[in-house]
């Protein structure tokens, strides 16, 4: 790949002689952006050299419209071709002139008088004044009352017919603006991206949009899954799953994986599993270790190489293998891969509820449970997310400035996660649930999900007395409160 030569005014400078200025190679391949404004420096240069400049001559001394040249593309934005800023210098402003200025007042739009046409109708003067809306600065009321003068000065009778009225005032309503909040805001609801302007990564524009298309994608029929999904596999049972997906777990904390990782993992295995009902025994694990091998390159900055997807599976498959049934789950899920995940919107949910770590921490423990257990595998991303939220500020409830606790689910809670607590009850009891069978699921060696949230980086939220207690039998028997 030949090498693009770069040429600002210092290289010029030194390329220059008393015979002339030396060649320059340029490549035949598309120049980079900067090299778009060294082309003009380049332009420039040959114009010096022929009008015979000594060596070392600045160059945009040698034309004036090169000032404000630079050797990168401008991004900002640029006005219109054919307009240009012109400074009109001011001309003095007299005694007499200030004087009539103010006993002739006129109406001002945008620097210019407004022109008024007088015509004689039935030896009446109808004066028409044609003003539109978005060039002037009255508002309509003033606008009214003008008219309404023109009309007593002009016509004195009041006889006239309606036939012979004419249009006054021919106004364009201004569109308003639209704002991107809801109108909801005003009242009880909060604007939690109100202070998230000053960060473009935060995209506090477009959030609101962005995650009203997570909730369409989510409910898409190549993404949702179907209750009881494993119906019509031969080979394949809810069981087998369920140990899978714990193993998934474990292997994923050790790689040290993000969360995304392993939910995407779970995500590609069970579409798969939804899709193709042939799936033998003897490829399950085949299929986890590849959906892992997915989204690892999918979501890791640095992913696992594929010998070590195959070293953890006690070389019972091979490299190829692996390539093999990437390209089969890649084509049976038609290339879709990016599907909303129960963390991207518990993340938008703990910002609306204004949950502590505590919260948070707890929520992911139950969002990961229920990954594991088969009964909750058909609920959408955002319900579990919101399910399992709602059920860690019911066992940690937050408290005011005054030390008076907070409602569970505000309004503001409702409005961004679009679920009340009525529509979550069912979801909410099927969570409490399963976490009151971790018990068992331990004796079933099914305790990855737990191990790994008893260890003080998640402030050993899988072993609190409160995951025991009563309250969450409460979640099962009682009404949910609010």
């Amino acid at each position: 790949m030949s090498r693009i030569m770069r040429i600002d005014e210092n290289q010029v400078a030194g390329n220059l002689n008393e015979g002339g200025m030396k060649k320059v190679m340029i490549s035949t391949r598309r120049p980079v952006l900067g090299e778009l404004g060294n082309k003009v420096l380049r332009n420039a240069s040959q114009d010096l050299v022929g009008k015979g400049a000594e060596k070392g001559a600045v160059l945009k001394n040698a034309n004036p419209t090169l000032k404000n040249i630079k050797p990168r593309v401008d991004t900002r934005w640029r006005k219109a071709d054919g307009t240009a800023a012109v400074v009109v210098p001011k001309k003095p402003i007299t005694r007499s002139e200030s004087i009539k200025s103010t006993t002739e007042p006129k109406a001002v739009t945008n620097g210019e008088a407004v022109k008024v046409h007088v015509q004689l109708n039935k030896g009446n003067e109808v004066k028409h004044v044609t003003l539109k809306r978005e060039d002037s600065q009255l508002s309509l009321r003033t606008l009214a009352k003008q008219n309404r003068k023109v009309q007593q000065k002009s016509a004195p009778s009041s006889s006239a017919s309606s036939s012979d009225e004419h249009e006054i005032i021919s106004t364009t309503k201004k569109t308003e603006r639209l704002d991107t909040h809801s109108q909801k805001l005003l009242e009880s609801i909060e604007n939690i991206d109100e202070n998230d302007g000053w960060n473009p990564m935060l995209v506090s524009e477009y959030v609101n949009d962005i995650y009203k298309y997570l909730n369409q994608l989510e409910s898409r029929t190549g993404y949702a899954l179907r209750e009881n999904f494993l119906d019509g596999h031969k080979e394949i049972s809810h069981k087998m799953r369920t140990i899978l997906i714990d193993w998934i777990n474990e292997v994923h904390h050790q790689f040290k994986l993000d969360i995304d990782t392993y939910h995407m993992t779970v995500s590609l295995i069970d579409r798969y599993l939804q899709k193709v009902k042939t799936t033998p025994k003897k490829k399950l694990q085949l299929v986890g270790v590849t959906a892992m091998f997915i989204a690892s390159k999918y979501e890791e900055l640095f992913p696992p190489e594929i010998h070590d997807f195959v070293f953890i599976t006690d070389d019972t498959y091979q490299k190829y293998q692996i390539l093999e049934m990437e390209k089969e789950m890649v084509k049976a899920l038609d290339y879709n891969l990016g599907k909303p995940l129960p963390t991207h919107f518990l993340r938008r949910f703990s910002k609306a509820a204004k949950a502590s770590d505590v919260n948070h921490v707890l929520a992911k423990y139950l969002i990961e449970l229920a990954t594991v257990d088969y009964s909750t595998a058909h609920y959408k991303p955002s319900e579990i997310a919101a399910a399992a939220l709602y059920i860690s500020l019911y066992l940690f409830p937050l408290t005011t400035t005054d030390g008076e606790s907070c409602l569970i689910w505000t309004k503001t809670l409702e409005h961004y996660t679009h679920y009340s607590v009525k529509s979550l009850s069912p979801i909410v009891q099927r969570l409490a649930n399963v976490i009151k069978s971790v018990p068992k699921m331990m004796e079933k060696k099914l305790k990855s999900p737990w191990l790994k949230y008893s260890s003080s980086k998640f402030q050993c939220i899988s072993t609190n007395p409160k995951l025991k207690g009563a309250d969450i039998n409460a979640l099962i028997d009682k009404e949910l409160p609010l």
